[in-house]
């Protein structure tokens, strides 16, 4: 996520995280030199977090409310692990109000889990729901681009990644952040011969092989066109 930020926003550009909380992206992004404001239904629990590093939280209902901006204000939105715990009969809204307060040429970058991934396919088999308890609704990478382009957005880049295959595993934070491929996967195993790294650790050269069943789903969007904004009821 901050990669691309970085590749596509210019420094001291707005940059608006939502979903924010635990205010880890957005205090990064701050440090990278961005100006930013955190949007979240519950931020109160690591407030002091965006306070050490100045970052301006508003509470905020993704799902129902606006986001308090004038139209086309914002030269970025990020949604980092987020879409996927917004119910479907509101994503819409959602959508329509980030494309309202980004300028024309904006850019919205989403990241969320695969619904086809390996193991999610797995688990369907198994008779066991493949959606993550915590989430609403999960999408492939397919349906997070035509949600996108159906709010006015042009796909600038759209890929899986592996980082959450890599990263999975049962491990100790140093040894974490030491993984950048298969052989480190290995050396987990060998160190940790748990159940999940060993699945883990026979899984990854197919999903290598085979990019749609990873578990990570990133799409770089930009604002093509102004929409007008959606009224929706209550559901």
């Amino acid at each position: 996520m901050l990669r691309l930020v970085e590749k596509y926003v210019s420094k001291g550009s707005l940059v608006l995280d939502l979903g924010a909380q635990p205010f880890i992206v957005s205090c990064a992004l701050k440090l990278m030199g961005y100006e930013v404001i955190a949007y979240d239904y519950h931020p109160d629990p690591y407030l002091d977090i965006a306070k050490a590093f100045s970052v301006k939280v508003i509470k905020c209902d993704l799902e129902r409310d606006s986001l308090g901006m004038e139209d086309g204000s914002a030269d970025c939105a990020v949604l980092s692990e987020v879409i996927e715990h917004i119910n479907p009969y509101y994503v819409n809204h959602t959508l329509s109000e980030i494309n309202r307060i980004l300028k024309v040429g904006g850019k919205l970058i989403i990241t969320t889990p695969n619904i086809a991934s390996f193991f999610r396919r797995l688990k369907l088999l198994t008779g066991k729901t493949p959606i993550y308890r915590l989430h609403v609704r999960e999408y492939t990478k397919y349906e997070v681009e035509e949600l996108l382009r159906n709010s006015g957005f042009k796909i600038l880049e759209s890929f899986y990644s592996e980082v959450n295959d890599l990263h999975f595993v049962e491990a100790n934070p140093y040894d974490l952040l030491r993984i950048e491929g298969y052989r480190d996967l290995i050396k987990i195993l060998l160190k940790r011969p748990s159940r999940t790294n060993l699945l883990r650790t026979i899984a990854f050269p197919l999903v290598k092989a085979i990019p749609t069943l990873r578990m990570h789903i990133v799409v770089v969007a930009e604002k093509a066109k102004h929409l007008k904004p959606l009224s929706i009821e209550r559901w």
